[in-house]
């Protein structure tokens, strides 16, 4: 028995550089600068942006999750001055920010 399915194979979602995964592109940011502030964040968060326009005002995240279903991934920033973790949701077929949760 032969089977053929017409369906297309998965694109593998492209992997995220990290501050730890890629020191060489951990550069400074607007944020990591104190030139900006929480409410700049959210604002700018707040038009969808795609995620290179993420990295430019945020610098490269902590750490990232993908879903299991690989429709989005979690950017994760740790934010020392407040110690506090927030999170920036990317949608992987548009690469712009689906929702955040930024404090």
């Amino acid at each position: 028995m032969i089977c053929i399915s017409c369906s297309r194979t998965p694109v593998p979602v492209p992997e995220t550089p990290t501050k730890i995964s890629h020191p060489t592109l951990h550069t400074t940011s607007p944020l990591s600068e104190a030139i900006i502030n929480q409410y700049d964040v959210w604002q700018f968060l707040k038009k969808k942006p795609v995620e290179s326009e993420v990295f430019d005002l945020l610098g490269l995240p902590d750490s990232v999750w993908i879903s299991d279903n690989e429709k989005y991934k979690i950017l994760y920033y740790y934010i020392e001055f407040l110690d506090d973790y927030n999170s920036v949701e990317i949608n992987v077929n548009t690469m712009k920010v689906n929702s955040f949760e930024w404090d």
